[in-house]
């Protein structure tokens, strides 16, 4: 068949679905496949669990669930996170247990502290590698805690859980690399080609002298950036050669990302800046001759020449050396850009290329306390609850109450989460006893119970992958077999499920109440988390102590940016809101420009001609009091830079643009940034007289 009766076929068949299934267009994407590759691991799994008559063979639906991703390298990393946290819990679950086996306060003081510290953990580290740091928590419960009575059983029901694990990681596997799942790569890739567009317009924009679109529209350019970091995390299991592959894409990004902000510096230089239309023009024609292929030095030296054409005389002043610096650097990361994708697409690239690159994101220490603090409070709520009416299984209802507080520390919305696990469990148990009662009485094979778990199967995996219906899906897939009671020989004596699933009931009512009224997460407080951390990194480099110029201060700046306009976009919008988020952008700005300088001060005191200017910069760049003296001392600091004209060698002519653009930098973002380091106490007015 060619390929356009294939299409045409492929249309026909959409057309017929659109036609007798018009409620289909409304269902996620992959949705089917998704499902299928779920349901297929979960037969394998329970397959080979039932013919190895392994103990508890409901962990291996659990586990199964859990793993469940739409993407390939997603399976693949979180089930290697899986393993990791399983052993960490399964080994501080023994310890605790051969420590105060005899004593239950301490015991559960015990876990609760491990509970809180694996959830401040998790809630710093993002992707699968909190997901691992929250499992090493709640393995502990569901170990350590239903062995409270029993401590004789702790490394029997350890080693148990680590063969269901084992196997359900095994049939998610097997299932993910023999079906052809989608891969993470390939989203990764698309993401990267998706933003270069957007990211080139804007680069085209600054150099025309066009851009100016405020500091929110870049701010999103940027988080849609540094969000593919997740992509890359997943894709990372997928890859051959694969740091070159990964480096190649975290070039990509912090190239992106330093368009970005030198096109923020060429937009507000526009119009504000004396420089003449010849460096313009100049600019822009190097900027067209997208073959060159050079470092910043070179598009430095090009755009010097080209000016030298019809102004051979001309000396670049203050603001043009800022132009040409921004330009330069620009061009510069914009070949890098394209240099990372090609390393991310065939796995090679050049020397200078393959130099490892770090993206570094801003933990929020606080979000982080709050959740700790939250499962450690509730957990011990829980415990006294479950103490104080002394049921026989109330440990189960501690156990799963501790499993949910700490999957629920990493969720911005815990509310959410909460109003999730209080839906998603009864419906979970009106589905086992459906399922127990009604179904699995009429037939005892294997291939009865696949057919019987391919409904519930599908519906888990709608929920789950809707982002409205995700904490209601988890909990509804997830704890689906705990439920059911999933067993070798299975039980089918109402007494028994009723008596087990009261206690999840319980421990959903619980993890409600906690998760609502303990510590609810506020945006505000969030916001200013992440403001604060913006002032303290802009202090440190006032002072001289400050993240020094490269990829990590660069994206963890924008990381910071990006994770206050989410808080503050999650309150009700008003201009004050935009006004802050302009302010700490330029603090931000502020921060570069003093890092950036202070860079260039260090290139240029190698050069004997320019030691004594870079010496004068690198001092005047600690700024300090008084504030009304600081732009004079920073114009004297730029007049004392050597003229880069043509009688100078050529590396000093690029080292004398550089420092004087970074010290125009620092003058023009101390402009813009004073009244607002006044009007928020950074900075106090000095008295006259």
């Amino acid at each position: 068949m060619s390929d356009t009766s294939a299409a045409n076929a492929g249309q026909r068949l959409r057309n017929m679905a659109r036609l007798y299934l018009p409620w289909a267009e409304r269902l996620p994407p992959g949705w089917l496949g998704f499902s299928l590759r779920t349901w297929c691991s979960l037969i394998i799994g329970l397959a080979t669990a039932f013919w190895v008559q392994i103990d508890n063979p409901l962990l291996v639906g659990v586990t199964v669930m859990i793993l469940a991703q739409p993407l390939r390298g997603q399976a693949l990393s979180k089930a290697f996170y899986r393993i990791l946290g399983t052993v960490v819990g399964m080994g501080v679950s023994i310890v605790l247990v051969a420590v105060w086996n005899q004593q239950r306060g301490p015991f559960l003081g015990g876990v609760a502290l491990w509970l809180a510290a694996c959830a401040f953990v998790g809630s710093l580290e993002r992707d699968f590698r909190s997901y691992g740091a929250l499992l090493s928590g709640y393995t502990v419960a569901l170990v350590a805690v239903n062995c409270i009575d029993t401590p004789q059983n702790v490394f029997n029901i350890a080693v148990s859980r680590a063969s269901a694990i084992t196997i359900g990681v095994f049939a998610v596997a097997v299932v993910n690399i023999l079906s052809g799942s989608p891969e993470a790569s390939r989203g990764l890739a698309d993401g990267l080609k998706q933003l270069t567009r957007p990211i080139s317009e804007t680069a085209r924009a600054a150099l025309q002298h066009l851009y100016d679109r405020g500091a929110q529209a870049d701010i999103k350019l940027a988080g849609g950036i540094l969000a593919l970091t997740t992509r890359l995390s997943y894709a990372r299991t997928e890859f051959e050669r694969g740091s070159m592959r990964t480096n190649g894409a975290r070039l990509a990004m912090v190239s992106m990302l330093t368009v970005l902000d030198c096109a923020r510096g060429l937009g507000r230089h526009t119009g504000h800046g004396n420089i003449d239309p010849a460096i313009e023009d100049a600019i822009a024609r190097i900027a067209r001759q997208t073959d060159l292929r050079l470092d910043q030095a070179g598009f430095t030296l090009r755009i010097l020449e080209t000016i030298r054409e019809g102004r051979p005389a001309h000396v670049p002043n203050a603001d043009e050396a800022f132009a040409i610096e921004r330009a330069a650097r620009m061009l510069t990361a914009r070949v890098r850009l394209h240099a990372g994708q090609q390393m991310l697409v065939d796995g090679t690239g050049s020397a200078a290329d393959s130099k490892t690159i770090a993206i570094a994101t801003q933990p929020n220490i606080l979000l982080a306390f709050i959740g700790a603090l939250r499962v450690l409070v509730g957990f011990s709520f829980a415990a006294g609850v479950c103490v104080i009416t002394g049921l026989p299984g109330a440990t189960v209802a501690l156990a799963q109450t501790a499993l949910t507080l700490t999957l629920a520390a990493t969720n911005v919305d815990t509310a959410r989460f909460g109003m999730g696990a209080v839906i998603g469990i009864p419906c979970s148990v009106l589905a086992a006893a459906a399922l127990n009662f009604f179904v699995l009485l009429h037939g005892a094979d294997m291939p009865f119970l696949a057919l019987a778990l391919l409904p519930q199967t599908f519906l888990a995996c709608l929920l789950l992958m809707r982002p409205g219906t995700a904490a209601i899906g988890f909990n509804y897939g997830v704890f689906f077999f705990a439920m059911l009671g999933l067993d070798n020989h299975q039980s089918y004596n109402p007494t028994e499920f009723l008596n087990r699933n009261i206690f999840y009931l319980l421990a959903a009512l619980l993890a409600f109440i906690i998760l609502v009224l303990l510590f609810p997460p506020s945006a505000r407080r969030q916001r200013f988390w992440m403001a604060s951390t913006i002032v303290r990194a802009l202090e440190r480099q006032m002072a001289g102590r400050g993240e020094p110029d490269g990829p990590t201060r660069l994206t963890r700046a924008y990381d910071r940016l990006a994770q206050m306009q989410f808080w503050n976009d999650r309150l009700p919008q008003s201009p004050s809101g935009a006004r802050q988020l302009e302010s700490f952008t330029a603090f931000t700005e502020l921060d570069g420009a003093l890092a950036r300088a202070r860079a260039y001060a260090r290139q240029a005191a190698s050069h004997a001609l320019l030691r004594p200017a870079a010496e004068l910069a690198a001092r005047e760049l600690q700024l300090h009091a008084p504030w009304g003296d600081l732009e004079a001392r920073l114009q004297h600091a730029c007049a004392a830079v050597p003229a880069p004209s043509l009688y100078l060698p050529q590396p000093e002519q690029v080292a004398a643009i550089n420092l004087l653009a970074g010290l125009d930098a620092v003058l023009h973002t101390w402009r813009a940034a004073q009244p607002r380091l006044r009007h928020y106490g950074i900075i106090k007015k000095e008295k006259a007289g």
